[in-house]
């Protein structure tokens, strides 16, 4: 018996993903994330143009190219097409590629269903202060706005016309892959209906707490690969979620004992198992090297069950708390 979760996520156009990736966060040097990719091993790298990463990976990544015997081939970058791009998907992505100085793109996401605030929204989120106009997930099948007074009214550009742009990029070879972010079964069903190349992935919340099986066992039968955020129940609404809470948890506590690992391990590992590919946002060294060892091992059976038992439903990111979201209720 195999005593390791498999490393990579097979595709459901045949290629292969990395279940353990990394989510560039913003103000990271080159050097740093060359050696995350030298050093620690990892390969999936996930950029944001929103973050205003790209061109901070794309120097890493050129230095990983001309001075290691590694390819790009071996790396899987991803890249998302933001909300307010979704006008204009060809020259986002453009820019995008220009700045990671890529030949291609392994997987590009789409931007999710979303709501527009027409003026300028100013919110902190985590330690970066933005000022934009922001826009998130609402489920429509199409571009939706919201007006002052939070009318909601149709925006110009349906989902199923912003897809096939990037399905025209998947078939002139610039993109391998493109997936979704925050999509419920009613939107992928309907994605399903219109799209002529498949989603790859769905970005979404999953994490002990909120375990999703519905949604889960509609993306495996449709083969579509669950990237994880929030893999340890932290981000979010912090002051009911803390990660703290769940790795004290004396069911982790006793699972770290009983297989020699650290309970952030066990519960990595936990989603590993379920077919999940994960995605942290951290780059403190120990806890690199931590999160790349929790698909080493296997646990039993019931022990991933007893982790599985504690759903509750309890999200990190409720959505309809947040001001900046318009107090939308973006998973109803």
């Amino acid at each position: 018996m195999d005593s390791s979760v498999d490393p990579n996520c097979m595709l459901n156009n045949g290629l292969l993903m990395p279940k353990v990736g990394l989510a560039i966060s913003q103000n990271q040097s080159d050097d740093l994330i060359y050696t995350v990719v030298v050093d620690y091993g990892y390969r999936h790298l996930y950029t944001v143009s929103f973050y205003k990463n790209e061109e901070v990976v794309g120097e890493a990544i050129q230095k990983v190219l001309t001075e290691t015997d590694i390819r790009q081939e071996d790396l899987f970058v991803v890249t998302k097409v933001w909300q307010n791009q979704k006008e204009d998907i060809r020259g986002a992505f453009d820019k995008s590629l220009k700045k990671l100085k890529l030949d291609y793109d392994d997987l590009t996401k789409f931007p999710s269903e979303e709501t527009l605030k027409s003026k300028l929204t100013e919110f902190k989120l985590s330690r970066f202060q933005f000022k934009i106009p922001f826009y998130f997930s609402t489920h429509q099948p199409a571009f939706v706005k919201v007006e002052e007074g939070g009318k909601i009214v149709p925006g110009k550009i349906a989902n199923h016309v912003a897809w096939a742009e990037l399905e025209k990029l998947v078939n002139e070879g610039l993109i391998k892959s493109i997936g979704v972010p925050n999509f419920n079964v009613q939107s992928l069903l309907d994605m399903l209906a219109y799209c002529e190349t498949k989603p790859v992935c769905n970005q979404i919340e999953l994490h002990p707490y909120l375990v999703q099986d519905e949604l889960v066992k509609f993306m495996k039968d449709n083969e579509i690969i669950r990237v994880v955020y929030y893999p340890l129940v932290g981000g979010g609404d912090l002051k009911r979620n803390s990660p703290k809470d769940i790795l004290k948890l004396e069911l982790f506590q006793e699972h770290a004992e009983k297989y020699d690992r650290t309970a952030g391990q066990i519960i990595l590992n936990w989603g590993l198992h379920r077919g999940h590919c994960i995605i942290p946002k951290i780059f403190n060294k120990e806890r690199l090297i931590e999160n790349k060892k929790s698909q080493e091992f296997i646990t039993g059976g019931e022990d991933y069950q007893k982790i599985s038992d504690l759903d509750c439903g309890r999200r990190c990111f409720p959505g309809i708390n947040f001001e900046f979201l318009c107090y939308t209720p973006v998973f109803a």
